[in-house]
């Protein structure tokens, strides 16, 4: 692909969101998915192999099945808002079907496991744009459409989420299809924030993109694909085996880390509301995914030792040892943040 074009389709997935933001009306709001959708697809394929060939093909499927099922349940809603008799028996069919097409779209479960298999086929860099940005579009038309009745089939489908992602990830080796499983688990709590509030969920989607970013493009310094093949790349890399090693346990939740944070604004908030049903459910996906988390962060942090990482440090690549520290202190500050934020006046 050319450089000078490239630009234009990041400019189109921009435009998509603004669109989104601008609409009143399900019509224009399909129109800026389907632009944001549109412009990816080029970048899915920015190297040309077969593998990605392959995972485009399966992204443009889904896609267009749910394009067309949101535009057929905005017809739906359209056509009952005009027929008294057809409203009583069909009732919210129409937004129901909206909601389950913007279900698909995002990945959420049990519509995820064509995204574990998108991601896998997926160089790092456009994964990450796949499980960060694009996830913008879907997340403005849920919180945009969402109505007392579309809130209660959300929250339902946000803890089902974080279960299957944990589940499914327990038994998985490639570092792609955890990173899909991880996204999914995070998923499920960032649309549960956004039911109950959008300026909550565009926190914790904040937060998820600060601290998913530099564990996508070190995995893709690191070109690692097996966990095995992860371990024999750290032990020549181990500066950045530091920093996978606590941006994995910073995802996974654990204080002192800045993931930390987010879950629990989340569930200062559920309590509040008096949602402690949902707060357990997605405290238990969180824990069972938590397990491959912590099996990442040993093979990062325990197996290789802290020799290993004094010794591969170099004068020369100072540049990395100041990254690696960065990135650690602003990972280490999530009981800062929870201990500011709970002396505020309520």
């Amino acid at each position: 692909m050319s450089p000078y074009i490239s630009p234009l389709f990041g400019v189109a997935m921009s435009v998509s969101v603004l669109l989104i933001m601008s609409s009143s009306h399900w019509v224009f709001m399909w129109l800026g998915l389907e632009l944001g959708t549109l412009a990816f697809v080029p970048i899915l394929t920015w190297w040309h192999s077969s593998l990605e060939v392959e995972a485009t093909v399966k992204y443009f499927i889904v896609q267009a099945m749910a394009a067309a099922m949101f535009f057929f349940g905005g017809l739906v809603s359209t056509g009952t808002e005009y027929i008294s008799s057809l409203n009583q028996i069909v009732g919210n069919t129409g937004e129901v079907m909206i909601m389950l097409a913007v279900a698909m779209k995002l990945g959420l479960a049990p519509f995820h496991y064509w995204v574990v298999d998108v991601v896998q086929g997926l160089n790092y860099i456009p994964g990450m744009v796949l499980l960060t940005w694009q996830k913008v579009p879907g997340l403005m038309v849920l919180t945009q459409l969402g109505t007392t009745y579309n809130s209660f089939f959300l929250l339902t489908l946000g803890v089902l989420s974080p279960l299957l992602g944990g589940l499914g990830g327990l038994g998985q080796t490639q570092v792609r299809k955890l990173l899909a499983f991880s996204s999914n688990a995070h998923l499920g709590w960032l649309v549960s924030g956004c039911v109950i509030g959008s300026l909550l969920g565009i926190t914790y989607f904040a937060l998820y993109v600060v601290l998913s970013l530099p564990v996508f493009l070190f995995l893709h310094l690191l070109n690692a694909v097996h966990l095995n093949h992860l371990r024999m790349s750290l032990m020549f890399n181990p500066a950045s085996g530091m920093l996978v090693g606590i941006g994995f346990l910073s995802l996974g939740g654990l204080p002192p880390f800045l993931g930390f944070f987010g879950k629990w604004l989340l569930l200062t908030h559920l309590v509040d509301g008096f949602l402690l049903g949902l707060a357990i459910m997605l405290i238990v996906g969180t824990l069972v995914s938590l397990f491959y988390y912590l099996r990442v962060s040993y093979l990062c942090l325990v197996i290789l030792g802290p020799q290993q990482v004094m010794i591969g440090l170099s004068w020369r690549k100072i540049y990395m040892t100041n990254l690696v520290s960065g990135m650690v202190v602003l990972n280490m500050i999530g009981l800062v943040l929870v201990g500011g934020v709970s002396c505020l006046p309520k």
